[in-house]
């Protein structure tokens, strides 16, 4: 098998015209190019240079070695562009899986950031609740995912990417809407209220900061899976209700946002396939969604 330096060696001495330059240009001494040389001629078994009139020339079998050299050099330069191009616009294939809100609201924000960096980069965008998003990471089924909660036992490494403190809102002409300072428990005695579903985690903390003296004084008349449903049924007057901002925010002018006391904190991770190296574009994607989330 050939010696790649050798190779290399051979074509420095064809470029150049000398052993002496050829030493120059890959920084060693011009007697290991000419040992090189050398070993290169008994490897392949022909003859490469003669010394005319004290110059340097390669013999005919030289030079029809070299076009071949130079081929296989231009197909490693056009590797090496190849690679370059994947390093900055990606290639192949992202596989997404987020819960629905923020598959609704910021994860198309997110890949729209990340196809400008990588426009050659298919992406697919599976929606599923957290528990089901953290399973599609654990068996590969995804290469990233966004949940709003993580499960222990389902094998995957997560990392916060937001954290947001809760809002209420409420349609835009309600009488809430022109409070000044945060609405609170108290407020929302008497309301229409509309909640998380019963399974989702953030649903038992809305409900443990919304009751007064233990007792529930909200109307707890309609509850969704979504939080952009629920947003989008506060727009038509239906209700109110505690939400992550995030979501809330895609609707600013449809409904008021105000702030909410006590504090209730919603976060957003992250999550990727444990032990197993990061992917790119995963990474890239990563980072695309915090900023579509700030």
């Amino acid at each position: 098998m050939l010696n790649f330096r050798e190779v290399q060696a051979f074509r420095a001495v064809m470029l150049s015209g000398s052993m002496t330059q050829a030493a120059k240009d890959l920084h060693t001494s011009q007697s290991n190019i000419s040992r090189v040389i050398g070993q290169l001629e008994r490897r392949i078994g022909i003859k490469l240079f003669e010394r005319q009139i004290g110059k340097l020339m390669p013999t005919l079998e030289g030079q029809v070695f070299f076009r071949d050299v130079e081929h296989t050099f231009a197909s490693l330069r056009g590797l090496e562009e190849k690679a370059d191009l994947i390093r900055k616009r990606g290639s192949g294939r992202l596989r997404v899986a987020a819960v629905p809100s923020m598959a609704i609201v910021a994860v198309p924000d997110a890949i729209h950031l990340f196809a400008q960096k990588f426009p050659d980069v298919d992406v697919t965008l599976h929606v599923a609740d957290s528990l089901t998003v953290c399973q599609w990471l654990a068996t590969g089924y995804a290469d990233v995912g966004i949940a709003s909660e993580i499960f222990n036992g389902t094998s995957v490494a997560h990392e916060v990417a937001c954290k947001s403190l809760g809002v209420c809102i409420t349609p835009p002409d309600h009488k809430l809407a022109r409070k000044r300072d945060a609405v609170t428990p108290k407020d929302l005695a008497g309301e229409r209220f509309l909640s998380l579903k019963s399974s989702d985690v953030m649903r038992k903390r809305i409900d443990d900061a919304c009751q007064i003296g233990g007792e529930e004084k909200r109307i707890l008349a309609y509850e969704s899976h979504f939080a952009a449903a629920i947003c989008r049924m506060v727009s038509r007057g239906m209700g109110v209700s505690v939400s992550n901002p995030v979501v809330a925010r895609e609707y600013a002018g449809q409904i008021a946002i105000l702030p909410f006391a006590p504090r209730i904190e919603f976060s957003t991770y992250l999550v990727y396939p444990l032990n197993v190296p990061m992917n790119m574009l995963a990474k890239a994607f990563g980072e695309a969604f915090r900023e579509s989330t700030q």
